[in-house]
């Protein structure tokens, strides 16, 4: 059993820096940089590498605050519309995924040469779990993520006094395996598409499972919007892996 910690902060004048900001900031580092080097390694433009992932940071930021707001607190949201507009606060992670797709896609319709949209996807997708840890080290840390009472070695005291599945040191324990998978398939030259296919399917059904665990998302039908959101991401993790492992479709990555 972990002991309930305050999340660590260290104060500088009137800002304060929290521990879950510097873990997702080098989340952001780690994978930004991981991305960076396997997609130059693969013949892209390095100027053009930058454009795509400030579309996808600006999307993904932009998405994971709207649809938290606007799915997960609707009412709220209604009685105070201009948190709408405080980006820094409450953040989705399937938003963040819904709006790094679109920001991916406004990139590709203005910038990607023909036929080199796979190869930044994958890069993308090869460098996530790898930054996803850290990223869920921070909830770990900031107990955002408080789940059902347990008796599992892993289980933390919440400020209730009861002892909670911590969700996001799951996670990151979970991407952790992920990330080392993709670290021992990343050696080798494989099919465009396969990394972000295999990493929907990887992700997919964990998600879903430990999202019966939580205790303050809403639910519509019985389920979190997350469990729609890994409903979809499975479905499209097994279209893109049989599409593009066709032999007509595998451009090696």
């Amino acid at each position: 059993m972990i002991p309930y910690f305050p999340q660590p902060e260290v104060q500088l004048g009137p800002v304060t820096i929290h521990a879950f900001g510097v873990l997702v900031a080098c989340a952001l580092l780690v994978g930004t940089t991981i991305v960076r080097r396997r997609a130059t390694a693969q013949g892209l433009p390095e100027r053009e590498v930058g454009r795509f992932l400030s579309w996808i940071l600006i999307g993904g930021f932009a998405g994971a605050h709207l649809v938290d707001r606007l799915v997960y607190f609707p009412r709220a949201t209604m009685a105070e519309p201009l948190s709408l507009l405080r980006f820094w606060e409450s953040l989705s992670s399937f938003g963040g995924f819904l709006g790094g797709t679109v920001g991916a896609l406004l990139f590709f319709r203005k910038h990607a040469a023909a036929g080199s949209s796979w190869k930044y996807i994958d890069s993308f997708a090869y460098a996530f779990p790898f930054a996803w840890v850290l990223g869920r080290a921070g909830c770990f840390v900031a107990y955002d993520h408080p789940g059902r009472p347990t008796g599992f070695v892993l289980g933390e005291v919440y400020r209730d006094g009861v002892v909670r599945h911590n969700l996001g040191l799951e996670e990151a324990i979970y991407t952790t395996l992920v990330a080392a998978l993709f670290a021992v398939l990343g050696r080798e030259r494989r099919f465009s598409g396969s990394f972000l296919g295999l990493l929907m399917l990887l992700y997919a059904p964990f998600r879903f499972s430990v999202d019966f665990l939580r205790i303050v998302d809403v639910r519509y039908g019985g389920l979190t919007p997350g469990q729609y959101g890994c409903v979809a991401m499975a479905i499209g993790g097994i279209v893109i892996l049989m599409a593009r492992s066709r032999p007509n479709a595998r451009t090696p990555s």
